[in-house]
């Protein structure tokens, strides 16, 4: 038994040596033909030259562009200011003020609808909720 044990031991440290051997290295052509692919990929993208000049152009474009004065600025702020406040309401943040003072004060007047959890269907749907 001692044999066996002895043998199996053997073969378990021969086939674990046998298994970390090293996988067999690229040659040299193949390594050339990746460093060659890898350059011409590289080579066929945008290089600093053109990405300037395109950069350029944009400035070039963004500048034909007029520019708004602090006074068209502050009318147009004001404007939408006086109009979009609330879309639905045409009126102006005055009529925007007291509708929402309204609608504060219905709601206020709602009694509040709070669950009966006593019931068993609800604390069923409460288990059912809490499970994912």
């Amino acid at each position: 038994m001692t044999k066996l044990l002895a043998v199996l031991i053997g073969i378990a440290v021969v086939s674990t040596a046998a298994a970390q051997t090293a996988a067999p290295a690229a040659t040299t052509q193949e390594k050339q033909q990746s460093v060659r692919s890898t350059t011409e990929a590289g080579s066929t993208g945008t290089t600093g030259a053109a990405t300037a000049k395109q950069q350029k152009k944009n400035v070039e474009t963004s500048k034909q562009s007029s520019s708004m004065t602090t006074d068209e600025k502050n009318k147009a702020i004001k404007n939408v200011n006086k109009q979009a406040v609330n879309p639905e309401n045409s009126g102006g943040v005055g009529n925007t003020s007291r509708q929402q003072s309204g609608n504060v004060a219905a709601s206020k007047e709602q009694p509040k609808q709070r669950p009966d959890m006593s019931t068993p269907e609800a604390q069923k749907a409460m288990q059912k909720a809490a499970t994912p």
